[in-house]
This record gives C-alpha cells, sequence and structure tokens, in this order.
C-alpha cells in the first residue's frame, strides 16, 4: 500500500515484515537491507532479487518456517486423504486388538478350567494376552481421533500421528526379534482321521507386510512435515 505525504513530498509505503508480520513504513524507492523496528529482525526488500521471492502467503501460520514466504493454495485433498489413510489403518489395526482380547479371554477361561481340574495354578497368559489387547485398542483408537484432527488441519495431530507411525514400526521389529516360538510351515492331513496336522516346524516369518505398511506411512508423513507446500496445509 502507498501513502502520499504532502508534507515531505514523496510517497511512503507499507510492508508486512517477513518475520513478525508487523507494518512499516518506507520510502517507496527504498532498497537494501533493514531492521525490523518491532522484531529487530534484519530483512531485504527493494532488491530485484527480494522482489522475485517475497510473496505475502495468506496461508502463512506460527507453525510454518520462516524460510517460506509463498502463497500457497489451500488444498484440503491433502490432508483429507492423509487423515482418512491413517484413520483406516488405526481402525484396522483396532480391530485386530478386539481380536486379541477375545482371544485371551478365551485362553483365560482354559486356564481357569484346566487348573479347577487339576489344582495346578496355571501362568495367567491369557490375562496378558488381554491386557496387550486393550492397550493396543487403546492406542489405536487414540490414533484414529488424531487421523481425523489430522484430515482437518492440525498440525500437532500430524506430529501425534508420526510418533504412533514410528513406534508401530519399531513395535514390528521388536516383536519379531524377540519371537522366540516356532511356526508350522507345512501342513499335512492325516490319512485316517482326516484331520489337518503339522509336518514341519520353522521360525517366524519377518512381517514384510507391517513394515512396508509402517515404511511407507512415515514416508507420507514425513513429507507433510518437511515439504513446506504441504507443511502450509496445517495450521
Amino acid at each position: 500500500m502507498v501513502i502520499p505525504d504532502e508534507k515531505v513530498g514523496y510517497a511512503m509505503v507499507v510492508i508486512e515484515c517477513p518475520y513478525c508480520d508487523e507494518d512499516i513504513e518506507m520510502d517507496d524507492d527504498a532498497s537494501g537491507l533493514f531492521d525490523c523496528p518491532y522484531c529487530d529482525q534484519e530483512f531485504e526488500w527493494g532488491t530485484d532479487e527480494e522482489e522475485e521471492e517475497y510473496i505475502p502467503a495468506r496461508n502463512r501460520t506460527s507453525k510454518t518456517p520462516k524460510s517460506v514466504y509463498m502463497d500457497y493454495p489451500d488444498n484440503p485433498t491433502l490432508r483429507l486423504t492423509a487423515g482418512v489413510i491413517f484413520s483406516i489403518v488405526m481402525g484396522i489395526y483396532a480391530v485386530l486388538s478386539l481380536f486379541l482380547i477375545f482371544g485371551g479371554l478365551f485362553v483365560a477361561s482354559v486356564e481357569s478350567d484346566i487348573g479347577d481340574a487339576t489344582g495346578v495354578e496355571t501362568g495367567g497368559i491369557g490375562i496378558v494376552v488381554v491386557l496387550i489387547g486393550f492397550v493396543m485398542l487403546g492406542i489405536y483408537s487414540t490414533g484414529i481421533y488424531f487421523g481425523v484432527q489430522m484430515s482437518k488441519g492440525s498440525f500437532v495431530a500430524l506430529i501425534v500421528c508420526s510418533v504412533v507411525s514410528v513406534l508401530s514400526l519399531i513395535g514390528t521389529f521388536v516383536t519379531w526379534a524377540t519371537e522366540d516360538g516356532e511356526e508350522c510351515t507345512k501342513w499335512e492331513t492325516d490319512p485316517y482321521f482326516g484331520l489337518e496336522q503339522c509336518v514341519e516346524w520353522g521360525s517366524a516369518p519377518f512381517p514384510w507386510f507391517d513394515v512396508v505398511l509402517w515404511t511407507g506411512m512415515i514416508a507420507m508423513l514425513a513429507s507433510l512435515i518437511f515439504v513446506p507446500k504441504f507443511r502450509s496445509q496445517f495450521y
């Protein structure tokens, strides 16, 4: 905005400080490096390079890096897609947590019946499984909430979703590395009774699906955080 100054006979221009967003009056023909009178930060104005690079950003927020002074258009599809994908993944794992809880309850019931019949106290594996299931259910249910908030543009929710994804990837590796049980790698049908029985045992396979899933999720969320054009969509 240019303001004519009748007393001194030349025009003044009002610009916005790129650091604190305060309005600053300057000579219309001023150029070079200047110090903001409000925040004491040094900025460049009036040069060809500044005129090409500096564009007031209507979408700029307090979470957007100060080096990003671009007028990026609002793109709700971007954050909606990321939020929906994350919420769906969290919902799937929440459902799996319910199966884990019911499985633990069944194991606990079987242990209780065995203990009553033999008089020997069981190890309580079922209760442990139930507790793990409830913890997982709580984490993934919270993930659904923050996924919805991320789709609305919440930067805090974006950070929380990223942390949950990283922890899930780490948990996948830890579970696989510490698993000492064996899984059946070959089944055959009993010729006399017609039942499936395991004839070959082996170590648990590497969890490729979970690793690829969480790695892709982390890559997606990291791009939303560190790419300025994407980060400008969150507040």
